[in-house]
């Protein structure tokens, strides 16, 4: 029997991650593995991390996990965007 909170960590790995393939499949550019591997690695990271922090503050479980959902799918994108920033201001 796997743990409740080891089994919703995997489900928030799973969603992010999931959401950011499915998007990088469907786009007509083609990206090197190590692209690929970073961008759905930061995906289910933060999907991980916004399932874990909004744990108990929504009362519907499938609204909790559409939010893990969505940070995963939008984390690459804003990843980017503040290491580009960051880059600027060296």
């Amino acid at each position: 029997e796997l743990p409740i909170s080891l089994r919703d960590v995997g489900f928030g790995i799973i969603i992010g991650s999931a959401a950011w393939l499915i998007r990088y499949f469907c786009s007509t550019e083609k990206q090197s593995l190590g692209y690929i591997f970073r961008r759905t690695a930061t995906a289910g990271l933060t999907s991980l991390l916004v399932g874990m922090a909004t744990k108990g503050y929504f009362s519907s479980e499938s609204l909790a996990y559409a939010a893990a959902g969505m940070a995963g799918y939008a984390s690459p994108e804003l990843v980017d965007y503040a290491l580009s920033k960051l880059r600027k201001g060296k």
